[in-house]
This record gives C-alpha cells, structure tokens and sequence, in this order.
C-alpha cells in the first residue's frame, strides 16, 4: 500500500480534524486508506481496531481467536504468531558467540517495500516473506518508527520474522532506536500524516497507541538498545566518552531504557544525572561523534578496548551507503533507506564484513 495525498490542515495538538471518525461508529473518513491492526488490552478484554478504507473498525478477541479483520488490511499481520495474553518477557540474551551468518540494517523509517528487497536479494527471507536465514541473526538497528507511512506494516513483519527465526535456529533483534523512544514517551513531531489520521480518529494520542496496555506496546517495552555478536557490538547511535564514564554494562544499559526511561516523565529523567546521559545527545541512542571531523582511530581503538569489543555497528547518522572508519572498527549503517527509494545492508560472515546492495550485489568492506 502507498499512500500519496497531502492531508486536511493540522488541528490544536498536532491532531488531524477529521469527521467524527471512531472505532465504535466506523464513519467513514475523507481519506481512504488501511492501518493496523491495533490490539488494546481494556477491562479483562482483548480488543483489536483497525482501518479498512477509511473506516474505524473493531472486535473483541475471544481466547485464541484472530480478529475477524479482511487480510487487505495489512500487508504482514499473521494473527497465528500472535501471543496469547500479549505476554512478552525481555530477552535474557544480549550476548552471542559463534554466529556463522549476520545481517544488520538500520533506520528503515517505514519504508516497509525498500526492507523487503533487501532481504530478499540477499536471502534472508524467500519470495513468500519468511525467514531463509537458517541459524543467521538479522539486527534492526533502530528507527522503524516515524517519517514513512508503513510502520505499522513493519512492525508486524518483524514480529512474525522474530518467531520464524526462533523455530529455525535463528534470531532476529530489534533494538530501540532514538524514534522508538520519542514515539513510547509521546514526541511524535515525525510522525506520517496517515498516522495522525488513525490517532484521530482512535481518540489516542499516537504514544497510547503503544501504551502498555497495548499488545505492541508490550512487545515495544521488552526490546534491547543495545546487543553483542561475535563482539561486535550493535547499537543505535553509539558510545560516548561520557556513556563510557558511566561504567554501565550492556544487561545495565538495557535495564535502564527499559524500567527507568521509556514511560516515566522527562522532567524525572532529566534530574537523574545517569539517565540524563543515557536520554541526551551523548546517549547510545542519539549520539554522532563517530563520524564528526577529530575522532581518531586512537578514540576508536580506546572505545572497543573499554567495551572489550572488536567492532561498533551503528546507524542514526545518515550516509548514501554503509560506511566505514579505521578498518571496519566503526561501522555506520543508515543508508538512507527513508527515502524510499534504495539502501544497503550490512553481511558479516566467515570474520569478513560485506555490504548488501539492493541490486543483490555483495561487496566486501574494506
């Protein structure tokens, strides 16, 4: 689904004013599109809404039951991988060794078309969109979230994909990048219009549509910012001289993101001088110092030592291609997939790193 019309002027609070469109009336709005589903957790009850053509639908779930929801709704929604309860528990893994096969790609933006065909043409997923990476571990490097119109569409795929790879011996990763925290603690400035649309007419901000009373919210809330493979560290941003001052471990990091940041004010972060860093533009998920004029391979080299890493893979800092810096110690993997149009993925196998083109090329980095 593309979605290409310019929207209604924006309302008071960034909403959209739109007819009086609900989840209980299903009005039909004045722009045709679909979205979801949502599923809401409310009084005891499993409660799934979506949009089909414009219209706010819904239905209470029974136990083990899929939403009674036309499959053209969404492009990836499987109701089978569905969890019963919406019952998720954070990975106790965040370290790996002996990994043979690894794929990482960054900063997708719903761009949900462009991540498809990178992981086709380099045999990832097969033509029916499931996992053919066999033991391989696929890391999405943060931002899923905001600028493009098929979040939704993404956030499904990857949750199926994480299951398939599971049962095949497999893993898939999704670490929070800085648009999923501002999206979880309600900065929603690079939202898709489409998704004020939804918002408006579910009367929820765009945050509570992944609240913790949300079953994607739930999920949302037990991923990592932070994993290691092969001691290769993967992170959204990177790791500052002043994150490094923090003496924080990787299990510590990600504990913090996930009981003391995502969902608790800014004001009370903010006056905690060790999640002030974590939250701010010298944190793991915001930080650009790697590709800034003055860092030297000596900084490089004192960063892997201090984290006992051999290499740094991050994204966030956009670049027409996967970069690199001092003989792949850092690597910079946001290849402007936002746009929509191209992007790359980065393949590590056999102790050699390579970038994955769209065209199918491989290319070793050097």
């Amino acid at each position: 689904m593309r979605i290409f019309s310019l929207f209604a002027a924006l309302s008071i609070g960034g909403m959209l004013s739109l007819p009086a469109a609900s989840a209980q009336d299903s009005t039909h709005s004045s722009f045709t599109y679909n979205d979801g589903p949502y599923i809401f957790y409310e009084n005891g009850l499993a409660v799934a809404r979506w949009v089909r053509n414009g219209q706010f639908e819904t239905d209470t779930l029974e136990a083990g039951a899929p939403p009674n929801m036309d499959p053209a709704v969404s492009a990836s929604f499987d109701a089978g991988y569905l969890i019963p309860g919406g019952i998720f528990k954070p990975a106790r893994q965040t370290e790996f060794r002996g990994v043979a096969k690894i794929a990482a790609v960054s900063d997708i933006h719903g761009q949900y078309e462009v991540l498809l065909k990178l992981l086709k043409v380099h045999h990832i997923i097969d033509d029916g969109e499931d996992w053919a990476f066999g033991h391989g571990h696929l890391v999405i490097v943060g931002d899923v979230f905001d600028r493009g119109e098929e979040v939704t569409e993404i956030l499904w795929f990857i949750h199926k994909l994480e299951q398939q790879a599971e049962q095949a011996g497999g893993k898939v990763h999704f670490l929070l990048g800085n648009h999923e925290i501002m999206v979880l603690q309600g900065d929603l400035r690079y939202i898709h219009k489409k998704y004020r649309y939804t918002s408006a007419g579910l009367r929820l901000p765009y945050n509570e549509i992944f609240g913790p009373d949300t079953y994607l919210g739930r999920w949302l809330r037990t991923k990592p910012v932070a994993i290691c493979i092969n001691k290769i560290g993967f992170v959204h941003a990177g790791y500052s001289p002043a994150y490094l001052q923090l003496g924080l471990s990787q299990e510590a990091l990600n504990h913090a993101f996930r009981e003391r940041i995502i969902g608790h004010p800014e004001d009370s972060i903010m006056a905690d001088p060790l999640l002030r860093v974590l939250y701010g533009e010298e944190g793991p998920v915001w930080y650009r110092g790697y590709f800034e004029d003055g860092f030297t391979q000596p900084q490089a080299i004192s960063i892997l030592r201090h984290l006992r890493k051999r290499n740094i893979v991050v994204g966030h800092t956009s670049f027409s291609g996967i970069v690199t810096q001092f003989r792949n110690k850092i690597i910079g993997i946001d290849s402007s997939i936002k746009f929509g149009k191209t992007g790359e993925i980065l393949l590590h196998e056999k102790k050699m790193f390579y970038r994955g083109a769209i065209s199918g090329e491989k290319t070793p980095l050097k």
